[in-house]
């Protein structure tokens, strides 16, 4: 049987060319010198040659000119390679339809939706009634009026055992029927002098601390949370994009603009320098690069989106080549190792999930809904209690009369 390392591959050696970026260097690097120094692109493309079954010899080329500079966009240097054996192009290369018209590409090795990248804002700002954000309108006023039927149900208890707090007139047995519970409880003036009352106001001060309870932790949710809201631009105007990428035309393809006012971008610094001083309100780009970006300066942007679902980013073979299923298997087993994981660890600082693009929505004010069965259960004690207390009252004056 063969030797697995010893199988002859198609290719003994492989021209890997190379796009030279000027900046996002953590997917691709190459120095002065046109030497590829490495990136996570290439070390993917690496690490998948090692999966192969057979021994092959890259021999990695940066894609430039004479005077070092690079030498056109990623569809020039796809078009290198158009028709030749033994080269290929390792690089954040996105696969596109117009471009799979002349080479092929592997399995993709990072997805690449595109998204929009765009400052954040803090449109939620405390006023003088955030206090009462916790709970909506309509709880509030069944808050209400809970504590006023326990106010009536504890008025009739004590009103049918001759409370003399209660023999007074109509009008001030109204205030009372408010009042009276609270001054039970915390001014101690208020005499119980029915049992059942005091079980119906014990009920009542139970709902009173679960609610007070929960409207304490929403409120606090509602006065430390810091959201974030994209500022998205009322019309594609002033964008940015990756310089060298096809995202010039898809955006004036896709929002039907001129291009004049569509800027190149190199760095992820000039990302961030346009975006602050405002010479563009949006930069276009794909998923990768954006996450990239979040992950340095992410606690004043955020990324919109997807704009545009993309087939991700791969190798480039030409069209035809007998190493392509070989490779795409070989890339399939590299994603689903730890090593890419720890390599996006290592270019990228993905250590822990992105934070600052929590999209939750604003706290939501608790409803009626949260409640209601705390409030049918404090109803049904207080009506159970007017009915336990009559039938009490009934037998006890049938007794006297025997």
């Amino acid at each position: 049987m063969e030797d697995y390392q010893e199988r002859k591959g198609p290719c003994p050696t492989l021209n890997v060319w190379v796009p030279k970026k000027m900046g996002f260097t953590e997917f691709v690097e190459v120095d002065q010198q046109s030497k590829v120094k490495g990136g996570f692109s290439i070390a993917v493309f690496c690490h998948a040659l090692h999966k192969l079954p057979f021994n092959i010899r890259p021999i990695f080329r940066a894609f430039v000119n004479d005077k070092g500079e690079r030498n056109g966009t990623y569809d020039q240097l796809l078009h290198h390679i158009e028709g030749k054996n033994c080269e290929a192009v390792a690089g954040d290369v996105t696969i596109r339809g117009n471009r799979a018209q002349y080479v092929d590409f592997t399995i993709p090795y990072l997805s690449s939706d595109v998204y929009m990248l765009v400052r954040a804002t803090h449109p939620w700002n405390q006023t003088l009634w955030t206090f009462l954000n916790p709970f909506t309108t309509r709880l509030w006023i069944t808050l209400v009026s809970v504590c006023i039927f326990i106010g009536v149900a504890i008025a009739i208890l004590e009103y049918r055992v001759n409370n003399p707090m209660f023999i007074i007139p109509f009008y001030q047995r109204i205030i009372m029927v408010i009042w009276f519970p609270i001054l039970t409880f915390f001014f101690h003036e208020g005499k119980i002098l029915n049992r059942y009352a005091k079980i119906v106001l014990v009920m009542w001060l139970c709902m009173i601390f679960i609610v007070v309870q929960i409207f304490t932790a929403t409120l606090s949710s509602w006065l430390t949370l810091d959201q974030l809201r994209p500022r998205l631009p009322s019309r594609i105007e002033h964008v940015g994009y990756q310089d060298g990428s096809y995202l010039k035309d898809f955006i004036m393809k896709k929002y039907n603009c001129s291009g004049e006012n569509i800027l190149p971008l190199n760095t992820i610094e000039e990302f961030k320098n346009v975006l602050f001083n405002g010479s563009v309100n949006a930069i276009f780009d794909e998923l990768p690069y954006i996450e990239h970006f979040l992950a340095k300066y992410g606690s004043d942007y955020m990324k919109v989106g997807p704009i545009n679902q993309e087939s991700g980013l791969a190798f480039a073979f030409r069209r035809g080549s007998p190493l392509l299923p070989i490779f795409s298997r070989a890339v399939i087993n590299v994603t689903e190792s730890e090593v890419m994981m720890e390599m996006k660890k290592r270019y990228f600082g993905l250590s822990t999930p992105d934070k600052s693009q929590s999209n939750e929505d604003l706290p939501r004010s608790l409803d009626v809904q949260s409640f209601i069965g705390l409030f049918i259960f404090t109803g049904c004690v207080a009506i159970a209690a007017i009915l336990l207390s009559e039938i009490s009252l009934r037998r006890r004056n049938n007794k006297i009369l025997l």
